[in-house]
């Protein structure tokens, strides 16, 4: 299956189309009396949500050097806040020791990671030998404990090599439209599954690895989902419907393997959240593992057009 070109501008203008919907659905729901008690404590995490479409949105409309930025911010932070986490599992006089190398790994992974991923994926064969000697530099610092070198092997798995992947995506110019295609459609997902939770939400989908998702809110999530791609598809952007459904699925798919995989790094080490970057949202990874799956899973399907 491949897609054809996204009009940036386009996703830009449904992106706030449907901030404006969520408004709508938010302001229903804390006047209807049946919702209310559950939907007005939503409106602190929709302002949030504001926070984070802007976050999203602007450094890739801005591109050039503005987007470079932003995608090395990005990258330190994410690895950053991965590896702390990370190193919650070694012996507690080790890891406070460790704790003072975390920087420098960080700024190692993340600077090989931006410097790599420029290139098209055609060129991650040699982003994955960078990856390897960024492996090798961070056991040479840790100590060459097997237990270290478990948790940098899984740190590359995710989240370096997923970020590797976005940063080359979000490189290619062409790509942009659909790797905020690919945002709107995560977030849409995301937000509704959260409403959905909260106003319906009984039986957990994910009980050990991520508690708070319910099988009610993924099933709110998936719906909105499906309709927001069947809206924008053929109306929006010239897909058939069928093409429009595959995406819906693709994205959620992408971005529950994204969350659980956020959430199986959190469960190993024993901690709830990542680093907290923005109040009710945890860290940087907390709001952004899905997206790391899906934008580069969008752009790789336009690059086969």
């Amino acid at each position: 299956m491949a897609l054809p070109p996204v009009p940036l501008d386009m996703v830009a203008l449904a992106i706030l189309a449907g901030l404006g919907i969520g408004l709508l659905l938010l302001g229903a729901g804390s006047l209807v009396p049946a919702t209310a008690a559950r939907a007005r404590p939503l409106w602190p995490v929709f302002l949030t949500e504001i926070v984070i479409v802007a976050g999203g949105l602007l450094p890739v409309l801005a591109g050039g050097r503005v987007l470079d930025v932003a995608l090395f911010l990005l990258a330190f932070r994410i690895v950053r806040e991965a590896t702390s986490v990370a190193l919650h599992r070694l012996p507690g006089g080790r890891a406070g020791a460790l704790r003072h190398t975390v920087l420098p790994v960080s700024l190692a992974v993340a600077a090989v990671s931006l410097g790599l991923a420029l290139m098209p994926f055609a060129g991650l064969f040699v982003a994955g030998a960078g990856l390897v000697l960024t492996a090798a530099l961070a056991w040479r610092i840790i100590g060459g404990r097997v237990v270290a070198l478990g948790i940098v092997a899984e740190l590359l798995v995710f989240p370096v090599v997923p970020l590797v992947l976005f940063v080359s995506a979000a490189r290619q110019e062409e790509g942009a439209g659909l790797l905020l295609l690919a945002f709107l459609l995560v977030e849409t997902y995301d937000s509704y599954a959260l409403l959905g939770g909260k106003l319906f939400g009984r039986r957990p989908a994910f009980p050990t690895l991520s508690p708070r998702k319910t099988v009610e809110g993924l099933a709110v999530g998936g719906a909105m989902l499906a309709l927001t791609s069947l809206l924008l598809g053929p109306f929006v952007l010239g897909w058939s419907p069928v093409m429009s459904l595959l995406v819906a699925a693709l994205i959620a798919a992408a971005a529950v393997v994204g969350d659980l995989a956020g959430s199986r790094l959190k469960r190993a080490s024993g901690v709830k959240d990542y680093p907290q970057v923005l109040p009710r949202q945890g860290g940087l990874l907390d709001i952004a593992d899905a997206w790391l799956i899906a934008g580069p899973l969008l752009v790789f399907l336009g690059s086969l057009a």
